[in-house]
């Protein structure tokens, strides 16, 4: 009887030890999601997207469709946002939300992306690493009154990615009515295809006449870039922009 019983306390012991540096998430946090945003002169689009959770082994595979021709055109985000010049990023209204596959609200260590960059058919592969700064903040319980005056308990668990024409990406937490800045990414990887093994030659083939299409139709040229311009950020007046300290 006392072996067993020492069994069973070893047992709850080592159970306990193994949870001790498991995140521990309320219920009440909801499932991570992302958002993509790009200057409507200089669209991209991913192909691949997943998160990795080293510590608990687990990679949750991201939503990601072709649509960003759409998503992206300036007419539709002007529609909302009538200051808005086709070069810059706009958060509110030039953005797609994708979830996951299979849902969890516990975070990532690592976002990765692998997207193409259809102004000049370039190849990128960009990996976030979610640091504890980020956790702590996307589990932090907020409050916020929406338009309408209603008080509503939030958190920031969408990683809002603001693609460039250079292979560079500002990343930013959102949610609770802001964005808070979090970094600029420089690209770890330049493949020579995309994700799924398309060439250059078959995205100039697809897009480059309807790129060149809409920066006639708006007057814009797209050469040389205008940096003080695609480095401008849109937002809608409702929510505030701030930085991770």
């Amino acid at each position: 009887m006392k072996n067993i019983i020492s069994t069973g306390v070893l047992c709850l012991l080592l159970a306990g030890c193994s949870m001790i540096n498991r995140e521990r998430v309320p219920d009440e946090v909801p499932d991570w999601t992302v958002g993509y945003a790009m200057p409507s002169f200089y669209p991209v689009r991913v192909t691949k997207a997943y998160g990795i959770n080293t510590q608990d082994d687990w990679t949750s595979i991201l939503h990601t469709h072709s649509q960003f021709m759409t998503i992206s055109d300036l007419e539709r985000i002007k529609e909302s946002q009538s200051n808005y010049d086709g070069y810059g990023l706009s958060l509110t209204f030039g953005i797609a939300q994708y979830s996951q596959i299979r849902y969890t609200n516990h975070l990532p260590d690592k976002v990765v992306l692998y997207w193409t960059s259809l102004f000049d058919a370039k190849f990128y592969i960009t990996e976030l690493d979610v640091t504890p700064k980020m956790k702590a903040l996307a589990y932090k319980k907020q409050s916020y009154i929406r338009p309408d005056g209603i008080k509503r308990a939030c958190y920031q668990t969408t990683f809002d990615f603001g693609f460039l024409p250079n292979g560079q990406v500002k990343v930013w937490l959102e949610g609770c009515g802001k964005y808070t800045y979090i970094t600029e990414l420089s690209p770890t990887s330049t493949p020579e295809t995309d994700y799924n093994g398309n060439s250059s030659t078959a995205y100039k083939h697809d897009y480059e006449d309807e790129l060149n299409i809409r920066a006639e139709n708006a007057n814009a040229t797209l050469t040389p870039i205008p940096w003080d311009k695609v480095n401008k950020v849109y937002t809608s007046k409702h929510f505030t922009v701030d930085q991770l300290h």
